[in-house]
């Protein structure tokens, strides 16, 4: 489809996730896609965007990218967008719901290299004839959505979606010196732990709970993690709950009582103290020297 003006990204977002045709899969072009937005903010959908024309700027996740034609994006559910100048720029968008990436990607274990360097890198430039190839999927998609609807259309989007995410795996192959292929149940193991931190990290963060959802022991996980990505299970824990503190501390005016509250720390000391010991500084002194 051909997102109307007034349509924000956030919009399409809900959109994608509450579709009453099931689809959950939408391709479309856009200018100046943060328009109208309220900063920080958090799709509840993956987006993958390809600029096609224009320059500008994009934070995620407390860093900021430089934006020109080849940028690809990809903005998983639960990334933060915390400040955005895409006046000038227009894109080329494929957004899938949330259900899709909880319930399809992580099912294609090939695919966890890629998943685990856009969540670190959701921005790199793509030479000409890398953005054509993914700009093909993106064509494709969306003649998909101008037919009509169909009992099997989803399933041939998912099928489309899978192929581009393929194609991006051989680019970020090309681009990246690859690692050794290790067994496709640990892919598996670390791409539902990421899944399951992104939406509990606020409320456990004990790895055990995270062991028990999986149904395997903790010390299982732990090597698992370490082994595919470096770090433990328990880093990539303390990892999203010190992003979500920064963001919260460098791009809100909740106090810093409020923000504890948020993160589910029993009192405003506690969360001092957890706080400093990732970051070597108090709230207070990272919220006055982001603003500085």
């Amino acid at each position: 489809m051909r997102v109307d003006d007034f349509l924000t990204l956030n919009e399409i977002s809900n959109k994608v996730n509450s579709n009453p045709a099931g689809v959950e899969i939408e391709a479309f072009e856009m200018q100046d896609p943060m328009r109208n937005l309220t900063f920080p903010l958090r799709f509840e959908a993956m987006v993958i965007a390809c600029v096609v024309s224009g320059h500008g700027r994009v934070g995620i996740d407390l860093r900021e990218y430089e934006l020109e034609p080849g940028s690809l994006l990809v903005i998983h559910p639960r990334n933060y967008v915390y400040s955005a100048d895409t006046t000038d720029i227009t894109v080329r968008v494929l957004m899938c719901s949330q259900g899709v990436v909880e319930n399809v990607l992580p099912k294609l274990t090939d695919l966890m290299p890629l998943l685990m360097h856009h969540r670190a890198d959701p921005v790199e430039k793509l030479d000409e004839t890398s953005q054509q190839h993914l700009l093909d999927f993106y064509e494709s998609i969306y003649r998909e959505l101008q037919r009509p609807r169909t009992p099997f259309l989803k399933q041939k989007l998912i099928c489309i979606l899978q192929a581009a995410m393929f194609e991006m795996l051989d680019i970020h192959a090309a681009m990246h010196t690859p690692r050794p292929q290790v067994k496709s149940r640990k892919e598996e193991i670390m791409a539902r732990f990421i899944l399951l931190i992104s939406e509990n990290f606020r409320e456990h963060r004990q790895v055990s709970f995270y062991s028990d959802q999986l149904c395997i022991s903790a010390k299982h996980l732990s090597s698992v993690v370490k082994e595919l990505s470096t770090f433990t299970a328990g880093e990539w824990i303390e990892r999203y709950v010190t992003v979500e503190a920064k963001v919260l501390l460098r791009t809100t005016d909740l106090t810093i009582q409020e923000i504890a509250t948020r993160l589910n720390f029993t009192n405003q000391s506690f969360f001092g103290k957890y706080f400093r010991h990732q970051t070597g500084m108090s709230p207070s002194a990272y919220r006055k020297s982001a603003s500085e």
